[in-house]
């Protein structure tokens, strides 16, 4: 593989990778994030692509001497686009885990105020005599904290 392809191949990955994260971001923003979940095999392998990319560069000192300066000035512009949108898809994806968050704490919340007294399981598994008497069941929540 040339230099220039191998720069070209680099540019083309960067640029689908951007509009994979544009995309990420446009959906998060539409709260709609379950929509979200379709595109992360893509940006796997894009950045599992990215990534190969970038070391084989790195290992090879002369991987842009052949390079046109578009071309390198094309990668520039490129780069820059995605490190931008690396920094609003990670905003973007923060948001939603915190708002998330919360509507679960407020549902949470709200399910503990309406029982009056807390429901919990003794220490043999079975609802205390306190839960037992107000007819109160344990509920029970998990968070996916993956991000």
């Amino acid at each position: 593989m040339t230099e220039t392809n191998r720069i070209a191949d680099l540019l083309q990955i960067t640029k689908r990778l951007t509009a994979v994260l544009e995309r990420e971001v446009a959906i998060l923003r539409a709260m709609k994030p379950a929509e979200a979940r379709a595109l992360q095999e893509e940006k796997h392998a894009l950045t599992n692509a990215y990534e190969a990319q970038i070391k084989a560069i790195d290992g090879d000192d002369g991987a842009l001497d052949g390079v046109s300066s578009d071309l390198r000035a094309e990668l520039a512009a490129a780069t820059a686009e995605f490190r931008d949108a690396l920094i609003h898809n990670e905003r973007s994806l923060r948001a939603a885990k915190f708002t998330s968050e919360r509507v679960l704490r407020a549902i949470a919340d709200e399910v503990e105020r309406t029982r009056g007294e807390t429901a919990a399981y003794g220490a043999g598994g079975t609802i205390t005599e306190r839960s037992q008497r107000t007819g109160a069941q344990p509920v029970s929540l998990a968070i996916d904290q993956r991000l």
